[in-house]
């Protein structure tokens, strides 16, 4: 069965039904699920706003896991980066090779780009 990439369409928040904030006992709040967008945040917009969170959350040594989690963020951003230049150079490829579609796929699966289907 193979599969080809297809455009993500943004559909709303199902949280806060795109309203951008949820109410809770102490009045409105940003919802935490759209961070206040009202859309389904795609793949790397969640993962990056996540990642800024945590280092807001870690700030200075007072945790003491100050390093690791720096150099997990950095491997994080710089493996996701060298994704998106492998399945834009596959994207390029216009020849079609086998190879290519089957690393453009492993890439956008990681990545989360764009939904998958089966081919018709």
């Amino acid at each position: 069965m193979s599969t080809s990439p297809t455009e993500v369409r943004a559909e709303l928040c199902k949280s806060c039904s795109g309203a951008g904030e949820i109410g809770t006992d102490n009045g409105p709040t940003t919802c935490p699920d759209c961070f206040g967008e009202g859309r389904q945040l795609d793949s790397l917009e969640r993962t990056e706003w996540r990642m800024r969170d945590i280092e807001r959350a870690h700030p200075g040594a007072a945790h003491g896991c100050e390093n690791e989690m720096r150099w997990l963020i950095f491997e994080l951003r710089r493996t996701r980066e060298a994704l998106l230049q492998i399945l834009s150079r596959c994207q390029d490829d216009s020849g079609g090779v086998q190879l290519a579609a089957e690393i453009k796929f492993t890439a956008n699966r990681a990545l989360g780009l764009y939904g998958v289907r089966p081919a018709e």
